[in-house]
């Protein structure tokens, strides 16, 4: 966190604006079939009010499995999107195999050679993730503990690795990354004596100094350590930042007006005055869009010619308060002439309204007043949001849910929001589901013009389907190719499909292997389907291993993927459409039933996984064809089931 908010202020002293600051913090302590760790949880609160304290945006969370550590990663890289500095802090089991470092979700069992893939979450796949989101990134772990799983080798890309030494191997990171350990590279770090490890412990107690340079912060928190561990534990960094970070020092808090030490009546007046101006504010409710940017709360500040001023008496759960120049931390102060001004930002992810206490003071006089805000889902979101659109806010729908309705919610959205690209993509589906393909094309591209990702890869959809014109894989590949490297998981599963067959670009198995368990770490159904056939039959150089291909199948099966549950004669079911909020579902408790994968009956064969290969251009292809990956492109009318994406 101390990292976090040094890097803030360097960028808060050279622009008079807020600085979008976002901070993902873990911790993993009740694991389900190892030992659980006394510190993780405690940690993670700890840095989480830290950081709340330095104005960051603050997505915390505690014990997560993997599939809730999926959904709220998304939900924070969408945050994350255009961050000034993007932070990841997690405290919990970590380790590396063949030189990768893993972190260990609490229903992480890493029993098969599999388990590592489909089970653990991969550090370089969530720093490729900030490094394509946000100016500078900082990745601080406190996961340095022993291995505690029995097995000892793993599947990583083509080839079986046994796990390599304790602790976590050394990451380099691009221009302007910092990442930081609890302790050097293979050594373990240690939980401490107390509520705190002792890394977390010097963190929380450093990262507030004023006006201290990033090195010299971390440079007091190795000494603490070292002296605390008796020299057994030794915190280490590696900073590619071009310039020297200052850590946070705010901005300076306005100071309430004083009072005037008037005559009793003057007194009783201001007395009159901060009643009045209470009374306008408190047990307000205002409903506040999410996903549109923050948002000026027009509080109508009666007190305003009277000098009043306003103090945050308590800081909403989540979200952000802001002015336009700064961010606003718990405690901060505003002079009259800048309530008018005070923003909310809703947290993606989260629906729960949420409450922020005022002390209003005029003069010596102060009373308390209480507004409750609520986060909602623009009508275009709920309609025609995609699914796992990194900078989207809603679980998504496919092409054939679509509604006839959404044309009109989204051309509504698109008048009211025209610089938030996301609701002219969100146009550009419902156009295509509509049937308007040349009035979706130009959405679609308005969209991606204006940096919105899953638009890209639409564009290259369109390309490779024709839609009115002939083929072209050329510009649909360096299309997708934009848009993986941007992180989106749709493009990475198609480029990744067309590299490792050599469809349409020269092969690159290696590398299509690659942007398929990218994809598939990101939770991308399609990209588990393809793994698993590959895996089943061994092809291009990768061997076959049929436990292999059942792993993925089941990680499917636990995502509700239709094609891994056909093989195994289960139904899939469609969740509501909600705000895309990090719980488990209903269905994992399901996977953990299908053993039948792991036991076949004696003597019978496997289950038999023969799905042909989709080609990447598509056969006849029809108008009303919409998004590639995760999506049915059955015409209106027809059902689901196809998810073949181009």
């Amino acid at each position: 966190m101390l990292l976090a908010t040094l890097v803030l202020v360097a960028f808060t002293t050279l622009d008079a604006r807020a600085d979008r600051r976002v901070a993902f913090v873990v911790g993993n302590s009740a694991y389900q079939t190892i030992p659980a760790l006394k510190n993780p949880d405690k940690d993670a609160a700890d840095v989480s009010s830290t950081f709340r304290q330095a104005g960051f945006e603050v997505f915390a969370a505690k014990d997560l499995t993997r599939l809730q550590f999926e959904e709220k990663f998304r939900n924070y890289l969408a945050a994350a999107d255009g961050a000034d500095l993007a932070v990841v802090y997690y405290s919990g089991h970590g380790f590396q195999v063949g030189g990768e470092n893993f972190l260990i979700p609490v229903d992480a069992s890493l029993k098969d050679a599999a388990d590592m893939e489909v089970q653990a979450i991969k550090v370089d796949d969530i720093l490729r993730q900030l490094r394509s989101r946000s100016k500078v990134q900082m990745i601080i772990l406190d996961a340095c503990r022993n291995d505690p799983f029995p097995r000892k080798d793993y599947w990583l890309r083509d080839q079986l690795i046994v796990a390599g030494d304790s602790g976590l191997a050394q990451v380099t990171g691009s221009q302007n990354t910092l990442i930081a350990f609890a302790t050097e590279p293979g050594a373990v770090a240690y939980d401490g004596s107390g509520d705190l490890s002792p890394f977390s412990s010097a963190f929380s107690r450093r990262a507030l100094a004023p006006n201290q340079e990033i090195r010299s912060v971390l440079a007091a928190v190795r000494r603490d350590v070292v002296k605390a561990t008796n020299g057994k534990q030794v915190p280490w960094e590696n900073s590619s930042l071009l310039d020297d970070v200052v850590l946070m020092r705010g901005p300076e808090q306005p100071a309430p007006s004083s009072p005037d030490a008037q005559q009793d009546q003057e007194m009783a007046e201001r007395g009159i005055q901060v009643a009045a101006a209470a009374e306008a504010i408190d047990n307000r409710g205002i409903s506040v869009p999410v996903g549109v940017g923050p948002v000026p709360l027009k509080l109508d500040f009666t007190a305003k010619d009277a000098g009043g001023s306003l103090k945050l008496a308590s800081y909403p759960a989540t979200g952000t308060l802001s002015l336009p120049d700064r961010a606003l931390s718990p405690q901060s102060s505003l002079m009259a002439a800048e309530i008018d001004k005070l923003r909310y930002e809703p947290q993606i992810g989260s629906a729960a309204p949420v409450q922020v206490g005022f002390e209003i003071r005029v003069g010596n006089a102060a009373k308390q007043a209480t507004v409750k805000l609520s986060p909602n889902v623009d009508p275009c979101d709920q309609a025609a949001g995609e699914p796992l659109d990194l900078q989207g806010v809603v679980s998504g729908r496919l092409p054939n849910e679509i509604g006839g309705s959404a044309v009109e919610a989204c051309e509504a959205a698109v008048k009211s929001y025209p610089d938030i690209a996301r609701f002219r993509y969100e146009l550009g589906r419902a156009l295509l589901a509509s049937g308007r393909i040349e009035e979706a094309r130009q959405a679609i591209q308005e969209a991606a013009d204006k940096g919105h990702v899953r638009a890209v890869y639409q564009l290259g959809y369109i390309a490779a389907s024709g839609m009115g014109a002939a083929p072209d894989l050329t510009k649909a590949n360096s299309l997708y190719a934009q848009a993986s490297d941007k992180g989106d998981p749709y493009a990475m599963t198609t480029l990744g499909r067309a590299l490792f067959d050599g469809v349409g670009v020269q092969r690159d198995a290696g590398k299509g292997l690659d942007l398929l368990l990218q994809a598939a770490a990101m939770g991308h159904v399609d990209a588990m389907k393809d793994l698993a056939v590959i895996f089943k039959d061994g092809r291009n150089g990768v061997p076959a291993d049929e436990a292999r291909a059942l792993a993925f199948l089941k990680a499917g099966i636990n995502r509700q993927e239709a094609y891994s549950m056909a093989i195994l004669g289960l139904s899939p079911k469609r969740s509501e459409m909600s705000i895309a909020v990090c719980k488990p579902k209903v269905v994992t408790k399901v996977v953990t039933k299908i053993k039948v994968i792991r036991t076949p009956a004696p003597k019978a064969p496997p289950p038999e996984i023969t799905t042909p290969k989709a080609p990447l251009v598509p056969i006849d292809p029809v108008p009303w064809r919409g998004n590639g990956g995760d999506n049915d492109h059955s015409p209106p009318g027809r059902g689901s089931g196809d998810s073949n994406n181009g």
